[in-house]
């Protein structure tokens, strides 16, 4: 009996410790197929961060740094978004030694030299550690306040690692991208607000939602940049083709299955259209309409000549079009061109010809209105206009106030962008993460950057409070005392010590926008 039960333990053990073995080669697939830096983010930086360690004032036991955005030239406001992605992707896996084996060996690969004993004493103790030994204090998720306030800061808790602050500055400083996303869509959404409600009854005001459409997915440098651009534009609209930003909505930011985290609908391209022969264009937009029956479908429609699409198949498919169940739309989609002329009609243009008329006059000519009880015109409700190319904000703006003026309402037109959401650099609002206090065998010693070449680069000195009006308008103060930093709860503490202590989620970051949306409105 003794015998079999040492046989069965001994196959139990044995099934188990395969188990343990097949588990770690998946944790080893798991991290072959990662990035270097996502494997590692100890190699997430710039190289010449990884010397600061030993490069810091002798008896340095403590460096705040704090972010800003330092200019207002493109958007006068930032929206705060993607630093939880950060934190969770990068700041909270734990550090291992062989992290630091391979850290060492790219810092002399790179520099040509050996490692000097304390560069590597420094970043062994960091990983025999285990985590990051910071504090990070931000605005919530969402937040939408002026330029130049302090966004962040960022402090280490163990006096033995104050070079860390600086050594994850141009990792953490990756949130520019985020932020001037979410900034422009904002900004677009205020635009979309300010004309709905001068021309658009309150009952369709819920399509400000889908009014600008994010057409960006194909124009962004990664994977990685397109899930949180495409995020960060679902901060201000639901309208948007990039797959990605849905998947990562739900890992890193609590979006649940069967919230509406983005929408679209069927749409063709031009490789479809072109499919069907030169001749047989007509017959693409028949196809289209067989294939979705119902609900909305976007049709390219300047594949060849937009005008002939607009007069000639719009009369073709008329009665087709018009017999559609209610709530099914056609969305006609020209794309090439002076999108204001396309749309508005071309002021230079012969009289009364379609390029003077321009597509919405067109559709209204072959489908008809409506007028609202603002007295604007809304086109038929079984035809739409979506313009997806070259619509950058001011163009839109213009855009709108012409429709106004021929009569429309704002809510006849939808916009595509794409590229023009994401052509920007950390440059656009001026990002800086700067140290501003540091602490020296006990002293406190308050710090700045003032070039005398360039005064927009100054930056505040000491520790800052964030304060907010009883407007609601934001204001930085610097050289504080501890008490003052401490008691200000606008900034939050959302990560310590290798642990995010506060996460968001996309609902409750879409609904400080939408705050933001009506204070400012």
């Amino acid at each position: 009996m003794n015998a079999i039960v040492e046989r069965e333990s001994g196959s139990v053990i044995s099934a188990f410790a395969g188990e343990i073995f097949s588990q770690r080669q998946e944790i080893a697939r798991q991290k072959a197929r990662l990035l270097p830096t996502q494997r590692n983010p100890l190699l997430a930086l710039d190289v010449y961060k990884m010397g600061h360690m030993e490069q810091y004032v002798p008896g340095c036991t403590t460096v705040l740094s704090y972010l800003l955005a330092r200019s207002d030239k493109t958007f006068k406001r930032t929206v705060f978004f993607g630093l939880q992605y950060y934190l969770k992707q990068y700041l909270s896996v734990q550090l291992e030694p062989w992290m630091a084996d391979e850290f060492l060996e790219y810092r002399a690969a790179i520099l040509g030299m050996p490692n000097s004993p304390e560069v590597e004493r420094k970043i062994r103790a960091l990983c025999e550690l285990g985590y990051w030994p910071l504090r990070i204090r931000a605005v919530p998720e969402g937040t939408v306040m002026e330029t130049r306030n302090v966004l962040m800061t960022m402090t280490n808790t163990d006096p033995d690692f104050p070079w860390c602050v600086g050594f994850i500055e141009s990792l953490i400083l990756k949130i520019w991208y985020s932020i001037t996303v979410a900034s422009c869509s904002f900004a677009y959404r205020q635009a979309v607000d300010t004309h709905f409600e001068r021309s658009v009854d309150s009952s369709l005001h819920f399509l400000k939602q889908f009014s600008v459409h994010d057409f960006g997915y194909r124009g962004d440098t990664s994977e990685e940049g397109a899930a949180l651009s495409g995020v960060a534009h679902l901060l201000s609209f639901i309208g948007s083709d990039t797959v990605p930003a849905l998947p990562f909505a739900r890992q890193f930011y609590h979006a649940k299955p069967g919230e509406l985290v983005m929408a679209s609908v069927p749409a063709s391209e031009h490789s479809v259209m072109c499919s069907f022969g030169r001749d047989d264009e007509l017959g693409a937009f028949r196809n289209m309409l067989r294939l979705y029956p119902t609900g909305i479908v976007s049709i390219v429609s300047d594949t060849f000549n937009i005008y002939r699409v607009l007069t000639e198949f719009a009369a073709e498919l008329k009665e087709e079009i018009l017999a559609r169940p209610e709530g099914s739309k056609v969305v006609f989609r020209p794309d090439s061109g002076n999108p204001e002329y396309i749309i508005c009609g071309d002021p230079d243009a012969a009289p009364g010809s379609d390029e003077e008329l321009g597509a919405i006059r067109l559709l209204d000519r072959m489908f008809g209105h409506t007028v609202n009880d603002k007295g604007f015109k809304v086109l038929n409700s079984k035809v739409g206009l979506i313009y997806g190319d070259s619509m950058y904000l001011e163009r839109y703006v213009r855009t709108l106030e012409r429709l106004e003026q021929m009569g429309y309402a704002a809510c006849n037109l939808i916009i595509g962008v794409g590229g023009i959401l994401r052509n920007f650099s950390r440059d656009t609002l001026g990002f800086a993460l700067k140290a501003i206090l540091v602490e020296v065998f006990g002293q406190m010693l308050e710090i700045e950057k003032d070039p005398i070449t360039d005064t927009k680069k100054k930056s505040h000195k000491g520790r800052v409070v964030l304060h907010r009006d009883v407007g609601g308008q934001y204001y930085t103060t610097d050289q504080a005392t501890a008490e003052e930093e401490a008691a200000c709860d606008l900034l939050p503490t959302v990560f310590e010590n290798g642990r995010i202590l506060i996460e968001y989620s996309l609902a409750e970051i879409r609904e400080r926008v939408e705050e933001a949306l009506s204070r400012l409105s």
